[in-house]
């Protein structure tokens, strides 16, 4: 079986954001929601999960912390070279880390979002880091969360991707409309997507989970073959295939998400197609 199935991995570096005003939307780093431990993932915990994946899996850097805030990214995205690379990121430190990313990622995503009290300077961090980069790897993109149309970003040239703003909590009161549904009925993101955090502990997805609801194993006493194909994860799987998701486990009990970035354009009247 090894990791069949297996789309993307998320690896969280470090759990540390060092963004100077923290997200007011985002609960991941907000100890009243999330109380996590700070700390940066051993370099040779990474080496490990490389030794065990095979290049054709997605490699992402995030979940709670900020990637480009962990001190060995040089040597982390060297040591993945063979695969696919995305990083999510408040940009502030693209000049910062240009050397680090520039040729050995490919995708980055800056999250931005109106109102920012530090919008201007990742702005210019981000335009001087393109000027910079050329038309070497990273593709990058801008993700603008919530309401914000007409922002300096459109002028810059990149693809821009539009997200739902929802509860700092956790994944749910979505603003305008819920998350898409995949036709399949089963979130995309328990099937294909697990996360590792710094410490090594492997979650069934990359959702905001404070309390550990959806951990499926640790990779300091297991393998990832053996916590992708053990019983842990094949009981909440079950549970997601019945369409009883709030038998997986209690996050996934409450959360409305279904691995579906849902993209949000303001609402405009479609004219009747006839098939």
């Amino acid at each position: 079986m090894a990791l069949s199935g297996l789309a993307q991995l998320n690896i969280e570096l470090t759990s540390k954001c060092d963004k100077r005003t923290l997200c007011a939307f985002c609960g991941h780093q907000k100890q009243e929601v999330n109380p996590i431990t700070y700390g940066d993932m051993d370099y040779g915990l990474l080496e490990s999960i490389r030794e065990q994946l095979k290049p054709g899996v997605v490699v992402a850097f995030h979940r709670d912390g900020e990637p480009t805030a962990y001190p060995r990214l040089v040597e982390a995205l060297r040591l993945f070279a063979p695969f696919t690379t995305s990083i999510v990121t408040h940009g502030c430190n693209l000049v910062r880390c240009a050397e680090a990313l520039v040729g050995h990622c490919t995708t980055l995503t800056i999250s931005a979002f109106k109102g920012d009290p530090d919008g201007d300077v990742q702005y210019e961090t981000v335009k001087k880091f393109l000027e910079q980069k050329g038309n070497a790897a990273p593709r990058v993109q801008i993700k603008i969360v919530g309401d914000w149309f007409n922002s300096p970003y459109e002028s810059l040239g990149v693809p821009i991707l539009r997200r739902l703003i929802h509860n700092p909590t956790g994944n749910s009161h979505y603003a305008h409309h819920l998350p898409t549904i995949p036709e399949v009925g089963i979130c995309l993101d328990a099937l294909h997507r697990p996360s590792i955090d710094w410490e090594g502990r492997v979650y069934l997805c990359n959702r905001l989970d404070p309390d550990k609801d959806t951990q499926i194993g640790d990779l300091r006493c297991q393998t990832l073959d053996e916590i992708w194909n053990g019983p842990i994860r094949h009981e909440m799987m079950e549970a997601h295939k019945k369409g009883k998701r709030e038998e997986a486990n209690a996050l996934c009990a409450t959360c409305t998400f279904w691995g579906v970035p849902s993209e949000w354009q303001p609402s405009k009247e479609l004219p009747m197609v006839n098939v």
